[in-house]
């Protein structure tokens, strides 16, 4: 009897696959485990994922697991290098840089000399706050800057208007970075406006991310709004790919003339003016308009991205009429933290770090998504241990409900160390600020999230003193009373399918 074993074809393809896939699945461990050894949670987790889900953990694993924070930093540190080397003469910017008729070394030496007059190290004398001292040493490319005036601002309904009217005020450029770029009738006004500037000669210059603005790119929204015009450009800070999918300029920012900016958490949407907004669309969130020294560093922030997207020539693209003389416009010390790989890495987390290392009294923290790592919440316990009230906002209502369970996950540790949890009723919470003992505070772009700490790129600012410190006490107090404290036993209270999904969310904490 022939006992020969014949193996169908079919079945050979199927071995085949599954030896294509295994050793796919070793490469990527391989990757996992070169580029994650010091997030063993994170690491964990895809290795976890690839082995047990091959195919769809590998998809999720090419999406959202390569962050190229390594290689796509190195290339914008060294395009930030080559810009930052004119800065280097600062203080001596040396006989050939006043000889320098191309202009670039000329102009950042200038504009640098102007700079440092306006330096708070320099001018705080011995009231020069500890905080201070601390950042210095954390961000030491940061500098606190006295004489800006900074006004906030509450949701689209009151920044929009004030950004229309400062674009129309133009004469010479307009410079906007958001994260979110939608093509809906605000969107629409906006960018007809910009476009009129541009037609009158004004030089318009727009940054948007691919990830955010998905929507518009697709609708070919963003690629066909500049039409003919030689003076209106709008790029992708990235390019769309699997990739680079996790690495996002998450900044909003809005620079006319090089004398007035817009900075904070408000994205380019109708779901921000609230009579406009689609149905339980409508977002809560704060922007802030400044003026004084502080609006030259917004607007080099601004430029020193243009530079690695365009690769223009710092020589061609740093011009004189974008850094006028600015003066003293107020009482505000404002310190500008643009954070993110290649940059000012993990910057955000080091000035969360140092509010509640240095707080005396209070750390009040207001957020749409927290979701931060162990380190960051044995921080806050640590501290509410040595008597520092410390308060958390977040939205009772959130836009993704698995951050919202992530975040959920995280209440009792908190509340048992004496941290107090309050979610915020109404529309959804996007605003993102931080108040430390009543004095000075942090806005801007940047959640309270592992995402916020190592893969975006975002845009803050820490401010001491002046009128907009005020208005923010009033406004954390006035998002407290529209908040719902979390009490211990709600959290004691909850069911297991709920734990169980709650902690299965917060396992996607590294990428949410």
């Amino acid at each position: 009897m022939d006992s020969t074993v014949v193996i169908r074809p079919d079945y050979m393809y199927i071995s085949y696959f599954t030896l294509v896939v295994m050793a796919v699945n070793i490469v990527t461990a391989v990757h996992i485990i070169l580029n994650k050894h010091d997030e063993p949670v994170s690491a964990v987790m895809w290795l976890l994922m690839i082995f047990f889900t091959p195919i769809v953990g590998l998809v999720l694993y090419l999406f959202f697991g390569i962050n190229r924070i390594k290689t796509r930093g190195l290339n914008i540190q060294s395009a930030n290098d080559s810009i930052r080397k004119e800065l280097a003469k600062r203080t001596d910017p040396g006989e050939n840089a006043e000889k320098d008729t191309g202009n670039a070394s000329r102009i950042l030496s200038k504009y640098a000399r102007r700079q440092s007059k306006y330096n708070y190290f320099t001018t705080g004398g011995e009231a020069y706050p500890e905080y201070c001292k601390m950042l210095d040493r954390l961000l030491p490319d940061t500098v606190p800057l006295i004489g800006n005036q900074a006004e906030l601002l509450l949701d689209g309904t009151q920044a929009y208007p004030e950004m229309l009217s400062a674009i129309r005020k133009a004469k010479s450029s307009v410079h906007l970075q958001s994260y979110i770029i939608m093509n809906d009738k605000f969107g629409k006004t906006l960018f007809k406006l910009l476009r009129e500037k541009a037609e009158e000669g004004v030089e318009v210059k727009v940054l948007y991310d691919r990830f955010g603005s998905m929507r518009s790119f697709m609708t070919f929204f963003l690629p066909n709004i500049v039409g003919s015009s030689k003076h209106f450009e709008v790029r992708p800070f990235m390019q769309f790919r699997p990739w680079s999918i996790q690495l996002r300029n998450h900044r909003k920012l809005l620079v006319v003339d090089g004398k007035e900016a817009f900075i904070g958490g408000i994205n380019i949407s109708g779901d921000n003016i609230e009579r406009t907004a689609r149905k339980d669309h409508y977002i809560h969130d704060l922007h802030c308009r400044v003026r004084g020294p502080v609006v030259g560093e917004l607007q080099f922030s601004f430029l020193r991205d243009w530079h690695y997207v365009t690769k223009m020539a710092p020589s061609s693209l740093l011009k004189a009429e974008y850094f006028p003389a600015l003066t003293i416009q107020g009482e505000s010390v404002i310190r500008l933290v643009a954070s993110g790989p290649g940059q000012e890495y993990e910057a955000v987390d080091k000035v969360y770090t140092t509010a509640i290392m240095t707080a005396k009294r209070d750390v009040q923290l207001m957020t749409p998504y927290f979701v931060p790592d162990k380190a960051f919440c044995k921080l806050l316990c640590a501290n509410a241990a040595r008597g520092v009230e410390i308060k958390i906002i977040v939205p009772e209502k959130n836009n993704h409900w698995y951050i919202k369970m992530a975040s959920r996950s995280l209440y009792r540790p908190l509340l048992e160390a004496g941290v107090r949890i309050f979610e915020k009723r109404g529309a959804f919470l996007h605003a993102k600020a931080l108040l430390v003992d009543g004095q000075w505070a942090k806005m801007g772009s940047s959640n309270c999230d592992v995402r916020s700490f190592k893969l975006n790129y975002e845009l803050d600012f820490v401010v001491e003193k002046g009128r907009f410190v005020e208005q923010l006490r009033n406004q954390f107090a006035k998002e407290i009373s529209e908040s719902k404290e979390i009490p211990m036993e709600d959290v004691l209270g909850k069911s297991i399918p709920v734990q169980l999904a709650e902690n299965i969310c917060a396992l996607f904490t590294p990428i949410l």
